[in-house]
């Protein structure tokens, strides 16, 4: 949010320059429209988040066409002596959609990750009706070309159900939320930790790592360096468990066994007691 906090000062210090330029400048004469028109224009910016999504050509012209309809409606000069007016009430407005687009921008941003913690977390077979209709319509008329049984259900909770079951709802929402956030900052970590060329992936609740080329000899160095930075920065202890190629394993299979069973028996910290094995790392927030 310090993104937002930025652009939303930035916003305001140009509408204090904006509303105030005609003090500056004794021939500045902007048409007293424009004030309300460039409002308006961040506004909408800011509501309609398709209008982020499009390059900003688009919606600067689809914003000065009714600018320049508005004033010659009004009987305002366009061009003469009343150009430079023109040129500078144009590019406030331009000024005031560039910065409403920053803060659009950080907004939606905002949305997405709220929607990847929360909603995102939903079974994603589940669709929305007007996607999945199409897949039930089919269904029933196979059930009728082929005179095969079939039941359709309409389910919801119970306002009352739902009411007594909120606080609980609520709280786990906000763990998974958290658990999100933590994990996402684990795989930073990681990623920051490790080479460019080392491949990390999630998998459930854990992380799995690759490291193309890691030799018994330095694969140690690499486990104690991930322990002590999840210390050091995120005040976490992780559970590593560590499998080899060729030595313990040739196919993908069983060297993910091997390391996730290394990692759910692991009593004491990975370095205190694995010996040096190479290519597979594995982390984990320990429970």
């Amino acid at each position: 949010m310090k993104r937002l906090r930025f652009w939303l000062s930035g916003i305001l210090l140009w509408f204090f320059f904006f509303y105030n330029i005609e003090r500056l400048g004794q021939p500045v004469n902007i048409a007293s429209f424009v004030y309300v028109y460039a409002v308006v224009c961040a506004v909408l910016i800011i509501l309609l988040p398709w209008l982020n999504k499009m390059r900003p050509f688009w919606p600067f012209l689809l914003a000065f066409l009714p600018y320049y309809y508005i004033k010659v409606r009004l009987g305002y000069s366009i061009v003469g002596e009343n150009l430079p007016n023109t040129v500078l009430e144009i590019c406030a407005i331009g000024i005031t959609m560039l910065l409403s687009r920053q803060i659009g921008r950080v907004f939606f941003e905002f949305n997405q990750a709220v929607d990847e913690l929360t909603v995102g977390q939903i079974n994603k077979s589940n669709y929305p009706f007007d996607i999945g209709q199409g897949q039930i319509y089919r269904e029933v008329r196979r059930a009728r070309n082929y005179q095969r049984p079939a039941a359709l259900l309409a389910i919801s909770a119970t306002e009352d159900s739902l009411n007594l079951s909120m606080n609980r709802f609520i709280q786990e929402a906000q763990r998974e939320m958290i658990r999100q956030f933590v994990s996402a900052r684990i795989a930073n970590l990681i990623v920051g930790e490790l080479k460019d060329s080392d491949v990390v992936v999630q998998r459930d609740d854990h992380f799995v790592a690759l490291l193309p080329e890691a030799s018994r000899e330095n694969v140690q160095a690499i486990i104690e360096r991930l322990e002590s930075a999840g210390r050091e920065k995120l005040g976490l202890t992780f559970k590593i468990g560590v499998s080899t190629f060729p030595d313990e394993a040739v196919t993908f299979e069983r060297l993910l066994e091997i390391a996730e069973d290394q990692m759910q028996n692991q009593a004491l910290p990975i370095g205190s007691q694995v010996e040096p094995a190479s290519t597979k790392t594995q982390g984990v927030l320990q429970t």
